[in-house]
């Protein structure tokens, strides 16, 4: 029996256009070792999806272990919290395949419909509308924030947010895959998505206690996998037509979601409701991130790190605390390597000045495009104000800094390379002939 779904996963162009995606997510990435990773494979890219397609066609292909990464959560302030995210990290080529994996589900009539959901905003990228700029047809947060809007709008008073606690740990593989097996009727494909998002951690003794929190059993999937966000949508999915029907909205990112209501009643009557259907799943509330009850539309609300009180759309006050924490322990991180150059360490040129203002520029230019919907300009001349504060501080400790070090080594500090210590691999100039050798003899 042939898989017409599993040839399509091996498929040259499919497996490179994966390989592009997570190339492009890793250039975001914190970590050493996924961005050396990922630029090792790219080094012979051509020759490795090659290889892999091979493999997969032959069935010669394994995912492999992964590691378990227990993630610190931290609070607004950057301080460590005791909880963790159960991260779980795959090989580049699994990574590779699980992202073709989703491709190919995403053609399915049926699993499109788990995506091209008008309740559900967050994990999974939505097709943009040609002739349509990011205002008229947004993605993600915007989009969440829009409809929000759209709900305040027509009439809603009320509203309710909650949290589902560890979300993607208590989805039910088993549940999730007979769904798939019913949409696309191909078993043998339905058997390697089971493989694509089955979690096998080659850490396990190192995680000691934490281990019963990754997705290892039957219950829960990993953190990091492509194929997440959209099991979660398909779990939900009955979640997301029950909570929308009937004069209520409920807007969902992920694990997140916001009901708004015309009365307090009715807010806390699908707040219940919620809680019901996610018992069902096995699933709950987290207490300290869900409201307890209605709260009245006119106090405002805060969704998705978005804060929206009548006539204000701003980044909520957590949310702008995060990026100048962000900022101020990037340039502390930058200072502190600077004053070690004193003590004959060597700067990492991430911790030079230009690459310090390099990840600077990195950190603004990515969180003003993120509130880009956002209206409260003088919200945003404050914190710019703040930004200026910070900026200043650091060029002055770097001044400071400089006067201390040797002449040599100030080029060092702001990241530019000197001549003289660059490497080299010399030319030697000839031996000139011996001068007896190049007297002539005279003439007898």
């Amino acid at each position: 029996m042939k898989s017409p779904l599993l040839k399509a996963v091996w498929k040259h162009d499919n497996i490179e256009s994966a390989w592009r995606v997570i190339q492009e997510n890793a250039r975001t990435s914190q970590s050493e070792s996924v961005r050396k990773e990922i630029a090792d494979f790219a080094d012979d890219s051509g020759a490795r999806i090659r290889s892999l397609c091979n493999r997969l066609a032959r069935g010669k292909f394994e995912f492999g272990q992964s590691t378990g990464i227990p993630l610190l959560k931290l609070d607004s302030r950057g301080q460590k919290t005791g909880k963790f995210r159960p991260l779980v990290l795959a090989n580049v080529e699994a990574r590779i395949v699980q992202r073709a994996v989703l491709n190919v589900l995403l053609t399915v009539p049926a699993i499109k419909n788990y995506v091209e959901t008008p309740h559900s905003f967050g994990g999974l990228r939505r097709k943009i509308v040609a002739d349509q700029n990011k205002r008229d047809n947004p993605t993600a947060v915007p989009a969440a924030i829009k409809e929000a809007l759209k709900s305040v709008k027509g009439g809603a008073q009320f509203y309710v947010a909650a949290d589902i606690r560890a979300f993607f740990t208590k989805i039910s593989k088993p549940d999730v895959l007979a769904i798939i097996r019913s949409a696309v009727n191909d078993d043998l494909f339905v058997d390697f998505v089971e493989k694509a998002i089955t979690t096998e951690l080659s850490n396990m003794a190192k995680l000691s206690e934490k281990i019963n929190d990754f997705p290892i059993y039957d219950i829960g999937v990993a953190q990091g996998n492509s194929l997440s966000p959209l099991l979660g949508n398909i779990i939900l999915a009955d979640f997301d037509q029950q909570m929308n029907n009937g004069d209520c909205r409920c807007i969902r990112y992920i694990d997140d979601f916001l009901v708004l209501a015309p009365t307090a009643k009715a807010a806390n009557a699908r707040l219940k409701k919620a809680t019901a259907i996610l018992d069902n799943l096995g699933m709950e509330l987290s207490p300290e991130k869900s409201s307890k009850g209605a709260i009245p539309l006119k106090n405002g609300f805060v969704f998705l790190g978005v804060e929206v009180q009548p006539g204000i759309i701003r980044p909520s006050t957590a949310a702008q605390r995060r990026f100048l924490t962000s900022l101020e322990s990037t340039f502390t991180e930058s200072k502190k390597a600077l004053f070690a150059v004193q003590d004959g360490k060597c700067l990492k040129k991430a911790n030079s000045v230009i690459g310090t203002l390099k990840r600077v520029e990195g950190i603004i230019d990515g969180w003003g495009k993120h509130y880009w919907f956002c209206n409260d300009i003088p919200l945003f001349r404050e914190i710019d104000r703040k930004v200026d504060t910070l900026v200043r501080d650091y060029l002055g400790a770097y001044r400071s800094t400089r006067e201390k070090t040797s002449a040599s080594r100030r080029r060092s500090l702001l990241g530019l390379p000197t001549l003289e210590e660059q490497d080299r691999s010399p030319f030697e100039y000839p031996r000139t002939p011996t001068a007896s050798l190049l007297t002539p003899i005279p003439a007898k």
